[in-house]
């Protein structure tokens, strides 16, 4: 089996990628989020992996966005990653002589007070994953990188300090994805979007179903239908129960102006 992520060696989707898969599955490097989701959806990769949600910074819009375009995508579960970001560099500089910084902009945001206390005269470099900003440092002098503790060996650095987050509460929830629909039978939630109609109170009408069958919804976001402007799809992740959830979505469907499930699974790994 062939499992997609974002690339290259060391970052935490990698981590992710080898805490939630079997050691002998061949994994597949992609250079961005989207790129891994639209390979899914090419049959390049049997299954992905990727982050959606981070609990500093909230979702990862790559994603969602990505998912909501292409259909014939599920989720199939998660897996939950404690992020411990790390300052790294080539040489064992001080802090002072840091002249650039290489990470994620997810990372940078994890770690901006950190930043402004101590490289606030360093320059800001934006790549697409961790583990490139530690392949991009390995080469470059007086340049630091914020990154996963994998990367130091994957690329011969020194760690200059660890645990440089601004909040120690620092967790990625990762999707599993694949084109599979089968749900497994200790399946206790569901992720799925929905679009109301243009009327007063359509959305409370439509949560309202979920507080009538008492299924506990645990995250709730809206994000752009990109139609036209106040159009938006939200994506919600239920609480479910095998004997009332079927009986929610059918009443969902005559509520709402359109809705689709992005996956039944078990959650918590």
């Amino acid at each position: 089996m062939k499992v997609g992520y974002l690339g290259p060696k060391g970052t935490f989707s990698y981590e992710a990628c080898k805490n939630s898969y079997e050691e002998n599955i061949e994994k597949t490097p992609y250079k961005t989020i989207r790129e891994t989701i639209l390979a899914l959806e090419k049959n390049e990769i049997d299954e992905a992996i990727v982050p959606i949600e981070n609990s500093l910074q909230g979702c990862v819009t790559e994603a969602i966005d990505t998912l909501i375009e292409n259909e014939y995508i599920k989720v199939t579960g998660e897996h939950i990653l404690k992020i411990n970001q790390n300052l790294m560099a080539k040489e064992n500089y001080k802090l002072e002589e840091i002249k650039e910084i290489y990470s994620h902009p997810q990372a940078l945001a994890q770690c901006r007070n950190y930043i402004q206390e101590n490289l606030k005269n360093a320059n800001i470099i934006e790549v697409s994953s961790t583990a490139l900003s530690a392949k991009e440092v390995s080469q470059r002098k007086f340049a630091a990188c914020i990154c996963n503790l994998d990367c130091l060996s994957e690329y011969n650095l020194n760690l200059l300090q660890a645990n440089i987050q601004d909040n120690n509460s620092n967790e990625t929830k990762f999707w599993k994805l694949s084109k599979s629909n089968i749900s497994p039978e200790n399946a206790n939630t569901m992720s799925m979007l929905f679009s109301t109609k243009h009327t007063p109170g359509a959305l409370y009408n439509a949560l309202s179903i979920f507080n009538k069958y008492n299924l506990n919804l645990t995250k709730i976001e809206s994000r752009p239908a990109k139609t036209k402007l106040g159009e938006y799809y939200f994506l919600v992740d239920i609480e479910i129960n095998k004997t009332s959830y079927s009986h929610a979505l059918e009443e969902l469907k005559e509520t709402v102006g359109f809705y689709r499930i992005l996956g039944i699974y078990h959650k918590g790994e």
